[in-house]
């Protein structure tokens, strides 16, 4: 019974907490985090003390399946290479979108994979 109270006095508190994380992010234009937590008597590092504990929070309670993606870098290389994006329309299927990199023409449909796309996105963040 005890481990069902803490856990719901804990639920309580992580929704409560969300709530006040909710309302700093949509503070006035123009005040800061500090000001926020001055007018609402916390103090900034309890802020990002709950603000935290809330995101582990939702990221315990998601699927594993969102939790496995994979973020794949790119480098500021490839951020600064001359990409040309055309689109084809000898294709049958016209929503298309054309890569040109140095070269290298990938073309991406609305069929493929995100896991294909991630793969190429990787390798090509690694070309010299």
């Amino acid at each position: 019974m005890k481990t069902q109270t803490t856990a719901a006095a804990r639920q309580q508190r992580l929704n409560s907490w969300a709530q006040m994380v909710h309302e700093c992010q949509n503070r006035s234009i123009g005040m800061t985090v500090d000001e926020w937590c001055a007018a609402n008597s916390i103090t900034k590092a309890n802020y990002y003390y709950r603000m935290t504990e809330v995101r582990k929070a939702c990221l315990k309670a998601m699927p594993p399946e969102a939790v496995e993606q994979a973020i794949v870098p790119v480098s500021s290389e490839l951020m600064t290479m001359d990409i040309q994006i055309s689109s084809d329309s000898s294709h049958e299927d016209n929503s298309s979108l054309e890569l040109n990199l140095n070269g290298v023409v990938i073309r991406v449909t609305e069929q493929i994979s995100t896991e294909l796309l991630s793969k190429v996105l990787g390798v090509i963040a690694h070309v010299k």
